[in-house]
């Protein structure tokens, strides 16, 4: 039988995991010609997720669980979990169950129709501020302007791909990881399921807008060279007006012998671009701070033990 490892993070889920894994036994009982294993990767939570995943791994072998020994953030626990993943077919989902695991039967027909990669695209997204729903478009839509990755609108982590897929993945070593960015620029063959997000079964989501604002700068630097470009226009516009500004004074002063009247204005300005031009500095330190952290070659994560995986002297 193929092997199907699902793959979530986990960031104090508590109220959740119950009702996961048992949805997720329920969709495997449904596929028995497959074996599966269900990873999970602990983010260091903080309230009763360790225990509850430990004890769900000591009952059922198949779950497998990963405790991270600090908190990584969601992005790179998800990249823990594929990189621990043993299956011919992989799937990642979110924990808190917006992503129906009734669904994940679909990616995998998919997969043995003979794609490599299928991602799940919302049709609908339950209980979501308009707030988020406006600015998740504008972010896709920007993104689609700006960069070569070819990004599939209203597609989160929801995904199923193959074994050779997995190890390219795992191949990338960026810091700062965007796996939406990443399954896109990959290549491979590639499909669609559609379907409709649930809300979230229980506890509130960990996405804070200053992580979706992370989230975005993450995928906006690592994908996009527009942020260079933008300064290599503004700073040419800029100058060109400088220059025009400057001509027009001089002829004021010596042909017609006059002043140029607006001082206020020049302050204003001279106060606006200096804005800018410190800004265009913070971003420039942004690309080096990034080219910092990518020389120093420090692992992704650190794995404090493991549940029920295999080849690991990690186990307890």
């Amino acid at each position: 039988m193929k092997k199907v490892s699902i793959i979530a993070p986990c960031f104090n889920e508590e109220a959740v995991i119950e009702e996961y894994y048992t949805r997720l036994i329920q969709m495997a009982s449904e596929n028995a010609h497959y074996e599966f294993e269900f990873v999970v990767v602990n983010d260091a939570s903080v309230d009763k997720s360790a225990v509850l995943l430990d004890a769900i791994a000591t009952r059922d072998s198949r779950w497998v669980v990963l405790h991270l020994a600090a908190n990584v953030g969601q992005q790179m626990a998800l990249f823990a979990g594929i990189e621990a993943a043993e299956g011919e077919i992989n799937v990642t989902i979110d924990i808190d169950l917006q992503d129906p695991p009734e669904v994940i039967s679909q990616l995998i027909e998919q997969i043995e129709n003979g794609f490599d990669i299928v991602h799940a695209q919302r049709i609908s997204r339950s209980n979501e501020s308009i707030f988020k729903l406006a600015s998740a478009k504008m972010f896709y839509r920007f993104l689609s302007l700006t960069s070569p990755a070819n990004l599939i609108e209203d597609c989160g982590d929801f995904r199923a791909f193959t074994k050779p897929v997995k190890k390219a993945i795992s191949g990338f070593k960026e810091k700062h990881k965007y796996l939406r960015g990443l399954f896109a620029i990959i290549g491979f063959n590639q499909t669609i399921v559609r379907y409709n997000r649930d809300a979230r079964y229980a506890g509130k989501t960990k996405y804070s807008i200053s992580k979706m604002m992370n989230l975005a700068s993450d995928a906006i630097l690592n994908f996009s060279r527009i942020p260079i470009q933008l300064m290599f226009v503004v700073s040419t516009i800029m100058w060109s007006l400088g220059l025009i500004y400057l001509t027009k004074a001089m002829v004021s002063k010596f042909i017609f012998g006059t002043t140029v009247d607006g001082w206020t204005s020049i302050i204003f300005f001279q106060v606006f671009f200096s804005g800018l031009l410190l800004f265009f500095i913070a971003l420039i330190g942004s690309y080096v701070g990034r080219i910092f952290e990518q020389g120093q070659s420090r692992p992704d994560y650190i794995i404090r033990y493991t549940k029920n995986m295999k080849d690991s002297d990690e186990n307890c």
